[in-house]
């Protein structure tokens, strides 16, 4: 089957794969070739591309995956790869993220500024997330 992760402003994976297994909203989902149509909303973790022995991770910041055809198209909101990172850089940043999630919900700031540190922190644990397991 035929894989692309793509964000509005990069591609990530273009290639064939075995399998795949994505960061669904609830959970994890797997698919392989034949798989039926869908449509799936993507929540933040770590896109798993298979292709023999070789695994390309790629952290996912929600989106969508369409599969048609044997064709499985992510289309996510953000992302990133794995080759210049840093577990202990990555640990710091979740931390940090962390720290001022729990801080603003105490200064009781806006909704709007708490769903962007939310956010952030979704992120920065998706990216620990696949800096860990490379």
């Amino acid at each position: 089957m035929q894989v692309k992760v793509v964000t509005p402003d990069a591609s990530y994976f273009d290639g064939a794969a075995d399998e795949v297994v994505l960061p669904a909203f609830d959970g994890e989902m797997g698919v392989l070739p034949k798989h039926a149509p869908m449509i799936a909303r993507l929540g933040h973790g770590v896109a798993r591309v298979k292709q023999g022995g070789t695994t390309t991770r790629v952290a996912v910041y929600g989106g969508f995956v369409k599969i048609q055809d044997d064709d499985v198209t992510v289309l996510a909101g953000g992302a990133a790869n794995s080759d210049q990172g840093d577990k202990g850089v990555a640990q710091k940043a979740y931390d940090a993220a962390t720290k001022a999630l729990t801080d603003a919900r105490g200064e009781g700031k806006s909704a709007a500024e708490l769903a962007d540190l939310e956010e952030q922190v979704r992120r920065t644990r998706a990216y620990l997330q696949l800096v860990s397991a490379s």
